[in-house]
């Protein structure tokens, strides 16, 4: 979440998300973790009787979890 007077660069993307079901995914803040969470991320969702929807996924980096040293990645969901 962005404020609105927050200035944006081209580099990122500004739009809503609508309401619908996502996984999210705590993971430690480095580039090894977050490269080891994307490899892992699918075949969990396959496990698991969901497979990812063609919605929009993110990272986020927000307040009390960065601080934590961690962020989330939210991926839509569908069952599978």
């Amino acid at each position: 979440m962005i404020s609105d007077e927050q200035p944006l660069d081209g580099s990122v993307r500004e739009g809503m998300l609508s309401a619908d079901l996502y996984a999210v995914y705590e993971v430690k803040h480095t580039a090894e973790a977050l490269e080891q969470a994307w490899g892992d991320i699918f075949s969990e969702l396959q496990s698991s009787g969901y497979e990812m929807d063609t919605k929009p996924l993110f990272e986020r980096y927000a307040g009390e979890i960065v601080s934590s040293g961690a962020c989330e990645i939210s991926v839509p969901i569908r069952k599978a």
